[in-house]
């Protein structure tokens, strides 16, 4: 035949060599020899032919025989043996020698065609089996195409044909899935050359012309059965060895461990096969087989997908084309064809899930691979975008400075991708320009994506096969809108960086659907899982699967870059899923971005979906919640003036907070809402017209106080934290476990950086890289979420408060409370608040002046009371309170609002721990507060050189737990109870010990306080005010009574401690403003408190009714007391029976057993006995009894010795006292003598010497004021008494103390004569003593000095006239006898002199003049018998002296006693002043001093030391508005209430000439010629009154002044000026005590009316230097009336001159000096100067000499 191919005899040069089979078949043995000659052709068909058994050795000697045979045998005795070699059961080798010899027959030159039926009994041949056997696909397959004439030869077997190279490619292709590695490669060469044999007879066009076209497709279709048999079924085993995060390609990809790198994937060679098959028959095929084609494709796409490289100009390196390349490249050419927009609704259609919801493997990759496909074009679009702006930019950049366009070097790989030859967008998606449909293409992308999240899982047998699947689709719908960012990022400054609107809407839309998908993800406890945005995947808190990677990469982008809806939307509506700290930027991002202000079209519905959003605003939000309010405040304050933006934004807040408490639960406030509701209400006031109301407020405020009135039961929930969390579907199925840390909880070091390199893609890295999150290139919301996360916030308190030293100490001391970090108050309180804040607007404000403000003002205050007397929450009655006891009123009854702090209210709240731990103690300050104390029961208080703070808790617990107990140290209570002998005297009372004060649980407030609200104006209100005399029911009255009514009603059955601590320990400075509680119901309402107070007191009733039983009642009433204290300035508001009831009251609580009790009703006790005299005086005897009774160290007798040298000058209250009275009062007095000699003993050094000194001091001071007060008769009574108790103060001693020799050197002194201690100058002993010097007979005067006991006597006598003149010098005074010797002889001859002086002058001694009459004297200038004369003539004047109308009373001259009393006398007063008392067991006798220049001298040193004590007071006057020192100093004039005070506080004197007070170092010249003062028997006052000074004009600084002023010790400040005066207002070294006085109520009425209801009272304040302890009875303040004010305070003022003295001598109390007295200086005095004077010599007696002896005894010339 000719062109009959020749045959090919190499075939068996390249075929492989095969293995013989070892076979079974009989042979004939034969013994032939070598040289036998083969077999012939017909010979081996005849041995071959059954029934023969067929032999191998023929077989193949057949094949050989048949290359080179001609003519060929017949074909039909061929048949025969073909059909038993190539039989199926036949060994292989027989079948593969069989079809050898078909193929050498079929390919010798010389065979003949075919006919019809031997052709088909040869194909027959290759039916049998279609199995792949490595030895036998070869001969087979050559003998097929030998047969078939390479495929052309097949005419009425196409079918078949096709059918059984189908078969035997399946088969070979069933070995590849089934993974055998031994045979691959040669299986891969097989399935190569099959498939090759079947494309190339299928090219064939006579062939394809005889076979019809289904039959054609069903080629197709069979290869698209291997890619999805490939595909589906390895797919698991593909997932498993691949990247969890990316697929890689397939043909890497190994299916066992061992397989060669050379071989391929069984999904990469059936793709290709398909492919190829597809090119060829793409032309032919019919369109409708595009909707099989396509989704195949797809399919395939899905499996080889790789990681998609970043977007870039720059060209990809090139690598070897993949199968992904491969099915890229032929959809490209589908769509570009002409069917594309039928494949555009193809691809379209698979989109979405499939229609009938069921759970496919093929459906999941088809729309797996629709989505790559879609997100593929996408990208080529984006690509031609980013190499077009490449290029503009270059071309702008290339032109000249001439303008002409300059070369440019483009690639033209750049070119083609800027304008490819081939636009598929063009035809498939219909838009030119390589742009992309965003509009309509996006809309179905985020349909798709819908569908795909709505889509069950319920009908899938394998859920996490369909749930990997969906995710998987998902994950490459999310890389649409990652891709359009990422494009946008590379674009940099080349084009505007934004997103056009169309591609804003795309990725908006479809992040807000793909992040539907987040939300029901649920943790294995059921939580919500959260998704952390920004985290790499490296980082153990990275999301678990691609897709949450992949969102939250794209919700960490910058927000600048504008989407619709918002990126910030749509976080905020999956805010259950992530952390506090990435919703917390939320606002912020979308503040900056101006989404929530009104610039915004949609502002209002952010805030809407913001705050109406319960999730994204829950409790557990902190940060969130105070980002929200952050923002809400900067909103609101910018659109507050702009009533058109701010009504619906304050509207939008009133139905989040009403929301808000009708769901109730969670109970903490968004502060900011609650006052913008406040700020609204104001608002709304203010826009209203006069005489108007806008109603609209009502829902404001009922609202306000709906949230107030609500119980406060939240208990913050603790942070869920668990070991790890699982995320979990809404069907319950488990996804994944990760680690439970969130961005906010994780170190610094482990949160990502917000700034991706532009190098980075999704191919992956190296093993240690894989598969890490994109993160933005640009900063977006995480790098405020790190900012949030690793950021440390700090607050400070604005001030500090110092803990006060508190005596009542628990047994089990608490720690003090830290203070509390900032949280955000309970809606509760910040619902108070913001009423507070409306009241306080429109009642300090000039809102106050309209008519709906006054009502409103009073309206919210009667709801302030209410929630402070019915509201369930304590914290929301605290807040009211917090804002009430602030509340004060000026002299005008005006109310305002002072935010200040009392030193008054930081001690009391000391008391019960209401202080938070290291707080430091004020210096200084308008009321100081006491420094800490380290022991009542202790002798004395701490030294100097300790540190003032209290000791450590655990010490301190030690001590005052043994104290309590009673176990005390051995050594202090037996010195306690040795020096006690009195049977008046009760032991030690172990109820003095600390007494624990119980506080189990964290109280609700501490000082110092931070306030919920804001009171932004304290100045008084200009209408509201508190009391009105032309009525209390005018609408401008505040109905204060019935504020007091609630305050009574607390005080009397309150159940929560928090509440009436709060008012127990601010009420009383509240209290303390007077002009606030004016008015008859007022007054009705305080006598209440009182009854209630006192009842509840004395029956033990106060606060029995709280809840926290571990309180114990008697704390809250010591605390009582201090509110008690106050009340005694209301006295006229009670019936006398209150008062005594008062009275009472203070007497019980001295039993009390606690320190500050104690403490608090002595001062008050001090305070009722010039206010209360009537009841002090009926209660007096039995509060001495009391006081007798307490043992106590110098910090409580400090209190006990000022209060009865208080009452000791005022005789009213003593005058019907009884001896045994008295001697109470001389045993308290006494008492610490006894605790002070101990002390010194043991030696403690915890002891504080200043106070102790000062003590030691007054205790003396007292028994000197008493016993003065005694009548004359009746002091030598209590002499026994006194001497007992001085002298068991001194038991243990060698000797008696100095202090007790003075003191009974004084009682020597008092006891019998009531003479001042020092004599006066007088005319009578001027004449008398010193006569006329040319008189020189009568002016002989003899003197003589001895010095006896304690005494220097001193005898003076005339030589003529028989006066003597007899002066006594003792320690505590100076005494002059003036006396004549009547026994003179008659007047001798010659002696013409008479006395002419002694009658006239015995006749003048009641007489004072002006100035002495012998001034002139020694200068013999005036005839002393003339000026007798003279002065004896004057007219007759009374000893009172006329007040001056001006200045009153002046007094001058002579000594101030002579002004005021007679002088009583006994007879023994003369012999005690004459005798050695109290040295009476001495022995020796008088010591005379012989030498009269020495006696001069030293009696002229002695008189210099006083005999009383001396003080010097400074006086300053404040005028209204004077703060500095300077304007102070030149003050010359004062107001009339200071003007009075004055006159009560002492007596004006005249400096000039004055001889007897004691005048400060006034020099009338310089200082003024007046100046008050005050003496009695034992001491002076002299004050420097800044006023009484002249202000000299050249001294502008006031220097003169401030040199007197400035060196006292101790100033009284009289306070006019309306403001708080400071501590150091005036500087000087000298800064240690200021007693300031100051109206109880400030305003501005002027300090000069006179006005005497303004005046009645005072408030009287101690200031105190640093580190100087409490010693007055005052404590912070006392409330004085005008009348009683002098004496109080001139009281006061001895007592700090007293204990200011001895600071400063003791150098601060650092230095252990005695502080010595006059008296006691005097007596060391004169000790020394008799120990100089030796004693007169004493002559031995001898026993046998008898009265001889006595000789010189007898001579009394040597003592006298």
């Amino acid at each position: 035949m000719e062109g009959r191919p020749r045959a090919n005899t190499s075939f068996l040069a390249w075929r492989r060599p095969r293995t013989e089979t070892t076979t079974t078949i009989s042979t004939t043995t034969t013994t032939s020899t070598p040289s036998t000659p083969p077999l012939s052709i017909e010979a081996l068909i005849e041995a071959l032919t059954p029934p023969a058994v067929p032999s191998l050795t023929h077989a193949r000697a057949l094949t050989t025989a048949l290359t080179q045979a001609s003519p060929l045998p017949r074909r039909s005795a061929l048949i025969p043996v073909l059909a038993s070699l190539c039989h199926a059961d036949a060994p292989v080798a027989l079948q593969a020698a069989g079809y050898d010899i078909l193929f050498a027959y079929c390919e010798h030159n010389e065979a003949p065609p075919l006919p019809t039926d031997d052709r088909l009994a040869y194909f027959s041949l290759f039916l049998g089996s279609s199995a792949w056997v490595s030895d036998l696909w070869e001969p087979r397959f050559k003998a097929f195409r030998a047969l078939t004439k390479f495929g052309r030869d097949v005419v009425g077997i196409e079918q078949d044909f096709l059918a059984l190279l189908q078969s035997w490619i399946a088969a070979v292709f069933d070995g590849l899935l089934q993974g055998d590695s031994s045979e691959r490669l040669e299986r891969e060469r097989s399935i190569d050359v099959l498939s090759k044999f079947l494309a190339d007879a299928l090219a064939n066009v006579e062939t394809i012309a005889r076979i019809p076209e289904a039959r054609l497709a069903a080629v197709l279709d069979f290869y698209a059965g291997l890619v999805d048999r490939s595909v589906l079924l390895l797919a698991k085993s593909h997932k498993t060895s691949s990247s969890s995060s990316h697929r890689r390609n397939p043909s890497s990809l190994s299916s066992t461990s061992t397989q060669s790198s050379s071989t391929k994937h069984p999904a990469d060679i059936a793709i290709s096969l398909y492919l190829d098959h597809l090119a060829s028959q793409l032309k032919v095929l019919s369109p409708d087989y595009l909707p099989v084609i396509l989704p195949l494709l797809f399919r395939a796409l899905a499996f080889c997908s790789t990681p998609l490289p970043r977007l870039s100009v720059s060209p990809h390196p090139v690598r070897k084309q993949f199968s992904e390349d491969k099915i890229t490249d032929t959809l490209n050419a589908l769509f570009s064809g002409t069917y594309a927009t039928r494949c555009m609704l193809i691809l379209k259609k698979h989109l979405f899930p499939p229609s009938d919801s069921k759970f496919t493997p093929s459906a999941l990759h088809t729309s797996l691979g629709a989505h790559r496909t879609f997100r593929i074009y996408v990208r080529r679009a984006l690509r031609s975008r980013l190499a077009r702006a490449y290029i503009s930019r270059e071309s702008s950049l290339a032109y000249s400075s001439s303008g002409a366009p300059g070369y440019i070097n483009i690639e033209q790989d750049l070119m083609e991708r800027a304008w490819p030859s081939e636009d598929y967008t063009t035809s498939a998606l219909g838009v030119g320009q390589n742009g992309w449909d965003a509009g309509r293409l996006g809309r179905v992308l985020t349909r798709s994506v819908q569908a795909w999240i709505a889509w069950p899982l319920d009908s899938a047998e394998d859920m996490e096969k369909a749930r990997e699947g969906k995710e998987d689709i998902l994950e490459q719908a999310a890389g649409v809108p990652y891709d359009l960012w990422q494009e946008m990022e590379v674009r940099g400054d080349d084009e505007n960086t934004g997103l056009d609107e169309e591609e804003a809407c795309v990725i908006g839309e479809m992040l807000e659907q793909l992040v539907e998908y987040i939300v029901p993800l649920k943790n294995r406890d059921g939580t919500p899982y959260i998704l952390p945005l920004g985290s790499q995947s490296s980082t153990a808190l990275a999301p678990p699967t691609p897709l949450l990677r992949r969102l939250c990469n794209l919700l960490s982008r910058d927000h600048a870059i504008p989407t619709s809806p918002l990126l910030s939307t749509i976080l905020i509506r999956i805010s259950d899923n992530l952390t506090d700290a990435s919703t917390a930027a939320i606002p912020f991002v979308m503040s900056e971005q101006h989404d929530l202000s009104p610039t915004s079209p949609s502002w209002l519905s952010n805030w809407s979906l913001i705050l109406l959003n319960r999730s994204f605003m829950s409790p557990g939000r902190q940060l969130t919640r105070r980002a929200v309010m952050d923002a809400l405040t900067m909103v609101y304050e910018s659109v507050r003036d702009m009533r058109a933006y701010r009504i619906p934004l304050a509207d939008l807040v009133l139905r989040f907070c009403r929301t808000e408490v009708e769901e109730g639960g969670y109970r903490e406030a968004a502060e900011v809402t609650w006052r913008i509701l406040g700020d609204e209400v104001v608002l709304r006031v203010a826009d209203c017209k006069a005489e108007q109301e806008d109603m609209s407020i009502d829902a404001f405020v009922e609202l306000l106080v709906a949230a107030a009135e609500e119980e406060d039961t939240h208990q913050p929930e603790e942070e869920d934290v668990g070991d790890m969390a699982s995320i979990m579907t809404t069907e319950g199925h488990h996804i994944v476990t990760h680690s439970p840390m969130s961005p906010a909880t994780q170190p610094a070091s482990m949160i990502p950086s917000p700034n991706l390199s532009r190098t980075q893609s999704e191919y992956p890295a190296g093993d240690g890289e894989k598969d890490k999150s994109v993160i933005p290139t640009t900063s977006g919301i995480m790098s405020i979420i790190s900012s949030l996360t690793t950021g440390h916030s700090s607050r400070s308190q604005s001030q500090s408060i110092a803990p006060q030293a508190t005596d009542d100490v628990p047994d089990e001391p608490p720690m003090p409370p830290s203070p509390p970090p900032s949280t955000i108050p309970p809606r509760v309180v910040a619902a108070t608040s913001a009423l507070i804040f409306i009241f306080s607007q429109v009642t300090f404000t000039p809102l106050a002046l309209q008519t709906p403000s006054t009502t409103l003002s009073i309206r919210i205050y009667l709801i302030l009371l209410r929630l402070l007397k019915d509201a369930k929450s304590p914290r929301a009655r605290l807040t009211a309170l917090q804002f009430l006891m602030r509340i004060r009123s000026d002299r005008d009854h005006r109310l305002y609002y002072s935010s200040s702090t009392p030193s008054h209210v930081s001690m009391l709240a000391s008391l019960i721990h209401r202080t938070y731990a290291g707080a430091q103690p004020p210096s200084y300050g308008t009321e100081n507060t006491t420094p800490p104390e380290r022991d009542p029961t202790s002798p004395s208080d701490t030294r100097k050189s300790r540190p003032l703070v209290p000791l450590p808790l655990r010490e301190r617990g030690r001590d005052e737990r043994a104290l309590s107990r009673g176990r005390a140290s051995t050594t202090r209570r037996s010195h306690t109870n040795a020096g006690s002998r009195s049977a008046s005297r009760v032991p030690y009372n172990p109820t003095l010990a600390r007494i624990p004060l119980a506080r189990p649980h964290p109280p609700l407030w501490c000082l110092p306080e931070t306030y919920p609200f804001e009171v932004v104006s304290e100045t008084p209100s200009e209408e509201l005010i508190s009391y009105d005399p032309d009525g209390p029911n005018l609408p401008s009255v505040l109905p204060i009574s019935q504020y007091l009514m609630v305050i009574t009603g607390i005080l009397e059955k309150e159940t929560s401690w928090d509440v009436l601590a709060y008012v127990l320990c601010h009420f009383p400075v509240q209290l303390s403003n007077k002009h606030l509680f004016c008015g008859p119901k007022a007054r009705a309402a305080i006598a209440k408190m009182l009854t209630v107070i006192s009842t509840g007191i004395l029956n033990g009733e106060m606060a029995t009714h709280l809840e926290d039983q571990s309180i114990k009642p008697r704390d809250a009433q010591g605390l009582a007391y201090h509110t008690l204290t106050v009340l005694v300035s209301y006295r006229r508001c009670f019936e006398l029976k209150q008062c005594h009831l008062l009275i009472e009251v203070f007497q019980t609580g001295l039993s009390s057993g606690l320190f500050s009790t104690i403490k608090c009703c002595l001062h008050a006790l001090s305070l009722s006995a010039v206010e209360l005299q009537s009841s002090m005086t009926k209660c007096l005897p039995r509060i001495l009894e009391m006081l007798s009774q307490i043992m106590s160290g110098a910090n409580m007798a400090v209190h006990i010795l000022g209060f009865l040298f208080l009452i000791g000058a005022i005789p009213p209250l003593y005058a019907n006292f009884t001896e045994s009275d008295y001697r109470m009062v001389f045993g308290v007095a006494l008492q610490y003598l006894q605790h002070y000699n101990h002390l010194n003993t043991a030696e403690d050094p915890n002891t504080s010497w200043a106070l102790s000194q000062h003590v030691r001091i007054l205790s003396y001071t007292v028994v000197y004021v008493w016993f003065l007060a005694l009548k004359l008769p009746d002091r030598p009574k209590h002499i026994r008494y006194i001497t007992r108790q001085l002298l068991l103060a001194n038991e243990g001693n060698a000797e008696i103390d100095d202090p007790t020799e003075v003191c009974f050197d004084w009682l020597a002194r008092y006891t019998y004569a009531s003479a001042d201690p020092r004599p006066a100058p007088s005319v009578f002993n001027d004449i008398v003593m010193n006569p006329p010097v040319e008189k020189a007979a009568l002016a002989a005067v003899s003197e003589k000095t001895w010095v006896y006991g304690h005494a220097l006597i001193t005898i003076r006598t005339l030589v003529k006239r028989g006066w003597i003149e007899v002066l006594s010098r003792r320690p505590s005074g100076y005494t002059k006898f003036l006396c004549r010797v009547e026994n003179t002889p008659l007047v001798g001859a010659g002696d013409v002199d008479p006395d002419l002086f002694s009658i006239p002058a015995t006749l003048m001694m009641e007489r004072n003049p002006a100035q002495s009459i012998s001034e002139d004297r020694e200068g013999g200038s005036v005839d002393a018998e003339a000026e007798v004369r003279e002065v004896f003539q004057q007219p007759e004047d009374d000893n009172t002296p006329h007040p001056n109308p001006v200045t009153g009373y002046v007094w001058s001259g002579t000594a101030p006693s002579q002004r005021r009393k007679d002088v009583s006398v006994d007879p023994a007063f003369f012999a005690l002043q004459l005798s050695p008392y109290p040295d009476r067991t001495n022995t020796s006798h008088f010591r005379p001093v012989a030498d009269a220049a020495v006696v001069k001298r030293y009696t002229t040193t002695l008189d210099r030391i006083p005999v009383i004590d001396t003080h010097k007071v400074g006086i300053l006057y404040v005028a209204p508005g004077q703060t500095d020192e300077t304007e102070i100093l030149r003050n010359t004039h004062g107001s009339p209430a200071y003007i009075r005070f004055l006159e009560g506080l002492g007596r004006l004197i005249n400096l000039r000439d004055q001889l007897d007070v004691y005048a400060g170092g006034l020099d009338p010249d310089e200082d003024g010629e007046y100046a008050y003062a005050w003496w009695d028997d034992i001491g002076q006052v002299l004050y420097h009154t800044a006023t009484m000074m002249p202000t000299a004009e050249d001294d502008p600084l006031c220097t003169n002044k401030k040199r007197h002023i400035g060196n006292d010790y101790v100033r009284i400040v009289w306070n006019d000026s309306g403001k708080a005066y400071k501590f150091d207002t005036l500087s000087t070294q000298f800064q240690f005590v200021n007693i300031v006085i100051e109206p109880h109520s400030l305003g501005a009425i002027a300090a000069f009316s006179n006005n005497l209801h303004e005046n009645e009272y005072f408030k009287v304040t101690l200031q105190r230097a640093p580190r100087m302890t409490e010693f007055a009875p005052i404590g912070h303040f006392k409330l004085i009336s005008a009348e009683t004010l002098p004496l109080f305070v001139r009281q006061l003022s001895r007592l700090s001159d007293w204990f200011a003295s001895v600071f400063a001598h003791t150098q601060q109390d650092t230095v252990s000096v005695e502080m010595k007295t006059n008296w006691r200086t005097r007596l060391e005095s004169i000790r020394r100067f008799k120990n100089q004077i030796p004693p007169a010599p004493e002559t031995p007696m001898d026993a046998q000499g008898g009265v001889m002896n006595l000789e010189s005894a007898r001579d009394f010339t040597t003592a006298f």
